[in-house]
């Protein structure tokens, strides 16, 4: 179940995910930003301060992903 913000937030968040997938396009799929992205979402869906809920999920997923990208060159070295 998707966690429910106000459209406002919905928008900041689906923004912040674009930014993302420019950020880390050619190094990970659109699929795999989506699933993080989503996983941040959820970790965030109780929020007191929905405001705050997109800069979150960009800095949660960015960690994330930069794992990710960390993990799958030290497996092909």
């Amino acid at each position: 179940m998707k966690p429910v913000f106000d459209a406002t937030v919905d928008n900041q968040i689906e923004s912040e995910v674009r930014t993302i997938k420019a950020e880390f396009e050619g190094r990970l799929t659109a699929e795999s930003i989506d699933l993080a992205a989503h996983e941040s979402i959820e970790r965030l869906a109780g929020s007191r301060v929905p405001q705050f809920v997109p800069l979150f999920v960009g800095r949660f997923t960015r960690e994330r992903l930069r794992e990710l990208v960390a993990a799958g060159e030290a497996s092909e070295r």
